[in-house]
C-alpha cells in the first residue's frame, strides 16, 4: 500500500513537471537564503567574540578606588592607591590566580631616527603578555630576566612599528623613550580588539616596570591585571582579590568602591547575547523567506487537488480510505519541499564557497589578515536549524491541501467537471 501511494504521488508530480520545478525553485531559494543568513550570523558571532577576547580571555582588571565605609579606624572617602607591593600581596594571598602583573602607563615621546611621536608606554611584568594575550609577530615578549635586571628593552605595537619604522626591520633597532635608549625585542601581532580599558595595544610600547621606575616616578600603578587559574567560581576569586587588598590597605572586605575590580567576562556575556540576538533575528528573516516558498507549494497543491477532484472521488468510491488520500497529497507536498530543500542546501554550499569572507572589523583596523572578518561556513547547527524549519514548512504546506482532499465527499467529487 505504501509503495502504491509513493508511486501515485511521484506520477502526479511528473505529470506537472514545469509547475513542480517552478514550485521547487521557490523552496530552493528560500532554504538557500536561510542557510546563508544562519552562516553569516554564526560567522559574525565568532568574529565579534574573537575581537572581544583579544583584550585578554578571562581577564580581571583592578583599579584604584575610594573607600565608602569606615573600617580599621580609618575614615570613609579615603583614596586607595595601588602599589607594587599589592601585586605581591595578591600573588601570595590568592592561590586561585595563575598570573598577575602591575601596569603603569605614561604618555612619552618615542623616537626612531628623525621621527618622534608621543605614545603610551606601559611598565609591566613578563606575565602581562600571557594575561593580555599579547602575541608577538616578531621577536619575543618581555621575560622575567628583563624585569629582574632592569634591561632597557621594549616590545612595540603593530601601528607604532608602522608609524616609526615605515617597513624597516624593527627587531634589534634602538629607539628612544623620553630620551633613554631602548632596544626593540618584539613586535606585537595586529589586534582588532573592540574593547579596551587603556590605550590600544597597537599604539603602545611595553617595557619592564622596574626599568620604567628608574626613569620616572611610578610608585602608584594605573591598574593590576590578573589571570585566574580557572574560569569557574569567578565571584569567589574576585572576593578573594578584594579581601587580600583589604588586608593590605585596611578597608572593609565588602567595600566594593575601595578598589574597582572589573571582570571582563561579564562584558563578554553582553557581546555573546547580542550576537545570539542577531542570529535569532536572521533565523526569523530566513524562515519568513522560506515561508514564501511554502505558500507557493500550498497553492500549487490546492490547485492540484481542485484539478483532481473527480479522480479523488473515484479513488474513494473504489475503496481508498481518507488516510490514503491524505498520505498521497501530503507526500506530494513533502516531496517538492524536500527536493527544493536539497537543491537549496547545495546552492548555499556553493555560494558560501564562492563568497568565502565578508569584511567586518578588518577595514576599520586596517587589518588585511582577515582574522576579524566574517568567514562564511555551513555549520552543523545551521544545517539542523534549516532542516527543522524546512520540515515544519513542508508539513504545513502539504497538510492543508491534503486535509482538504481527504474530506471530499466521493459522490460530490465524481460529479465535478
Amino acid at each position: 500500500m505504501i509503495r502504491h501511494i509513493l508511486s501515485e504521488a511521484f506520477n502526479a508530480l511528473s505529470h506537472y513537471k514545469l509547475r513542480s520545478v517552478l514550485t521547487m525553485l521557490s523552496v530552493t531559494w528560500g532554504i538557500a537564503s536561510l542557510v546563508l543568513l544562519l552562516s553569516y550570523g554564526n560567522g559574525f558571532a565568532i568574529a565579534l567574540v574573537q575581537a572581544f577576547d583579544q583584550i585578554g580571555k578571562d581577564l580581571i582588571v583592578i583599579f584604584p578606588g575610594q573607600t565608602s565605609e569606615q573600617a580599621g579606624g580609618e575614615r570613609a572617602g579615603r583614596r586607595i592607591l595601588l602599589e607594587l607591593r599589592d601585586v605581591d600581596a595578591l600573588r601570595e594571598g590568592v592561590p586561585t590566580i595563575e598570573a598577575v602583573s602591575p601596569e603603569a602607563r605614561r604618555f612619552l615621546p618615542v623616537n626612531f631616527g628623525y621621527r618622534t611621536r608621543n605614545y603610551s608606554v606601559a611598565g609591566v611584568h613578563a606575565a602581562y603578555g600571557r594575561i593580555r594575550q599579547a602575541e608577538v609577530a616578531e621577536g619575543r615578549f618581555l621575560s622575567e630576566d628583563d624585569v629582574l635586571h632592569r634591561r632597557r628593552v621594549a616590545v612595540i605595537g603593530a601601528d607604532l612599528k608602522k608609524e616609526l619604522f615605515s617597513g624597516m626591520p624593527a627587531i634589534g633597532a634602538d629607539i628612544k623613550i623620553s630620551g633613554a635608549k631602548f632596544t626593540v625585542i618584539g613586535v606585537l601581532e595586529k589586534k582588532t580588539q573592540i574593547t579596551n580599558y587603556a590605550m590600544p595595544d597597537d599604539r603602545s610600547a611595553f617595557v619592564p616596570y622596574s626599568t620604567l621606575a628608574t626613569m620616572m616616578y611610578v610608585r602608584y600603578l594605573d591598574d593590576i591585571v590578573v589571570l585566574p587559574v580557572q574560569n569557574h567560581f569567578r565571584q569567589r576569586i574576585i572576593e578573594d582579590l578584594r579581601a587580600a587588598l583589604a588586608r593590605a590597605h585596611h578597608f572593609g572586605t565588602r567595600d566594593e568602591r575601595a578598589v574597582v575590580i572589573l571582570d571582563w567576562n561579564e562584558f563578554r556575556g553582553i557581546v555573546t547575547n547580542l550576537s545570539f540576538g542577531l542570529q535569532v533575528l536572521l533565523t526569523i528573516i530566513g524562515a519568513l523567506t522560506l515561508s514564501i516558498g511554502a505558500v507557493g507549494v500550498m497553492n500549487i497543491m490546492l490547485v492540484s487537488v481542485a484539478e483532481r477532484t473527480r479522480e479523488i472521488g473515484i479513488l474513494k468510491a473504489l475503496g481508498a480510505r481518507r488516510r490514503h488520500i491524505l498520505g498521497q497529497i501530503l507526500l506530494e507536498g513533502l516531496s517538492m519541499t524536500a527536493a527544493g530543500g536539497l537543491c537549496g542546501f547545495a546552492l548555499a554550499a556553493l555560494l558560501t564557497k564562492l563568497i568565502g569572507t565578508l569584511p567586518l572589523l578588518g577595514p576599520l583596523f586596517e587589518d588585511t589578515s582577515g582574522q576579524s572578518d566574517v568567514h562564511l561556513a555551513i555549520s552543523f547547527p545551521a544545517l539542523a536549524t534549516a532542516s527543522a524549519v524546512l520540515i515544519v514548512v513542508g508539513l504545513v504546506a502539504g497538510l492543508i491541501p491534503a486535509v482538504r482532499a481527504a474530506r471530499l465527499d466521493p459522490v460530490q467529487a465524481m460529479r465535478s467537471e
